[in-house]
């Protein structure tokens, strides 16, 4: 979580800052949050990963690494088609996943916003 928010508010802003139209910087701060957000993915996939090698879990299905990433990818969106599912402890982990997912994407849409309306601008010294 905290990665994703240095990204949206250190990153975003710095980037951001250097593009004068709302809707170019609105682009940016979507890109980046998207990019982010993918990168929280792939973290949680190696986690999985890891407790499928420390025998913490498994999945109901055989699960090659693009199918980790998958399973991690719809429950990080909270969407959970439900396609793959995991045993064990790992089921914690996709629990822990989802809420933080559903943080993530609240975060960004409030950055999102804020970039659109124009109160994310530092005032002029």
């Amino acid at each position: 979580m905290a990665l994703h928010l240095f990204n949206i508010s250190v990153v975003a802003d710095k980037f951001v800052g250097k593009l004068s139209k709302v809707w170019t910087k609105t682009q940016a701060v979507v890109f980046i949050a998207i990019c982010s957000q993918l990168l929280l993915a792939v973290i949680f996939a190696l986690a999985y990963a890891t407790g499928l090698t420390l025998e913490l879990g498994g999945f109901k299905q055989p699960a090659a690494a693009v199918d980790i990433f998958y399973f991690s990818l719809t429950t990080i969106t909270t969407l959970g088609l439900g396609s793959i599912e995991p045993t064990g402890h790992l089921r914690m982990l996709a629990g822990v996943e989802s809420a933080t997912g559903f943080l993530l994407i609240s975060c960004s849409a409030s950055k999102v916003f804020m970039t659109m309306s124009g109160t994310c601008e530092k005032p002029a010294t």
